[in-house]
């Protein structure tokens, strides 16, 4: 009986929750990675109604305002962000470009994940 337990105590608690975030890692990966963005930020903000998720807003190419929410992986580029900046990302790329307003210097993040698809 306590085999059983264990059991399901290694399917349940270890084995599962590494499967869930390595599926939700995978679906923000495809997400991104078909993203294409040329534009500067406009607003930078915690979405209080999205589980406060980081976020910005940008223009797209037809000029029409998106918002973009930051998965942790890519904390450190929210936060280095500030408005007025310009953001690039090429479709098919987990890099995106961002370049200062103030400084007019160039920053490189990429997106790592779990997803073995990012891996290529």
């Amino acid at each position: 009986m306590v085999i059983i337990w264990i059991s399901i105590y290694i399917v349940f608690f270890q084995i599962l929750p590494g499967l869930n975030e390595k599926y939700h890692e995978c679906n923000i990966f495809h997400e991104i990675n078909n993203q294409q963005i040329h534009s500067k930020v406009l607003r930078k903000f915690i979405d209080s109604v999205n589980h406060n998720y980081k976020t910005i807003s940008y223009l797209n190419d037809n000029g029409v305002e998106e918002t973009m929410m930051f998965p942790a992986k890519l904390g450190d580029m929210y936060d280095f962000l500030n408005v007025g900046d310009s953001i690039i990302k090429k479709e098919n790329s987990i890099y995106y470009k961002v370049k200062n307003k103030a400084t007019g210097r160039d920053t490189s993040f990429k997106l790592d994940t779990k997803c073995k698809d990012s891996l290529k």
